[in-house]
C-alpha cells in the first residue's frame, strides 16, 4: 500500500489587533484611577547662599533633601520635624542606602547654630555624605 502525502492547509498566525485600542484605553484608565497624587506641596521660599563655584549633582536616586527655612523649620520628606528627631528620621534611610547623599537646602538668614544642630544630627545618623545647596553667583 502506498501512502499518499496529503498537504494540509496551514493556518496563518495573525494576531488580532481589533481590541488593542480598548486594552490601551483600559490601561490608561486603570493608571489614572490608581495613581496617588501628592496631596500637599511645599511652598518654601528659600534664599540659598551664593557661591563662586558650584557642582551639580546629577544622580537623583541616592539623594535625600533636608530643608531649613528662614523660620528655622526643618523639613525632611515634606514633613516638619524637630531638630532632635533628625537622626531618628535619617538613620533608617542611611541604613537602607549607605551611598545616600544628603543635600542641605538652608536659607541664608538661618544662624549657624541651627545648621550645626542639623549637622550633628546627621553625623549621629551616620549620614556623612553631605552637600550644601547654593546659588551660583559672583561674590
Amino acid at each position: 500500500m502506498r501512502k499518499s502525502i496529503i498537504r494540509r492547509a496551514t493556518k496563518s498566525t495573525d494576531i488580532p489587533t481589533a481590541s488593542t485600542a480598548d486594552i490601551a484605553f483600559l490601561l490608561i484608565l486603570f493608571f489614572m484611577v490608581t495613581t496617588v497624587f501628592r496631596a500637599t506641596t511645599l511652598r518654601l521660599t528659600l534664599k540659598l547662599p551664593e557661591a563662586e563655584s558650584t557642582e551639580r549633582i546629577l544622580m537623583r536616586r541616592n539623594v535625600s533633601y533636608v530643608f531649613v527655612d528662614h523660620e528655622r523649620k526643618i523639613y525632611i520628606d515634606d514633613n516638619i520635624i524637630s531638630g532632635e528627631l533628625i537622626a531618628a528620621k535619617m538613620a533608617p534611610k542611611v541604613w537602607d542606602n549607605p551611598e545616600l547623599i544628603t543635600i542641605l537646602n538652608v536659607d541664608e538668614t538661618v544662624n549657624y547654630g541651627t545648621v550645626d544642630l542639623v549637622l550633628d544630627q546627621l553625623k549621629e545618623a551616620k549620614a556623612f555624605k553631605i552637600t550644601f545647596a547654593t546659588e551660583f553667583g559672583r561674590l
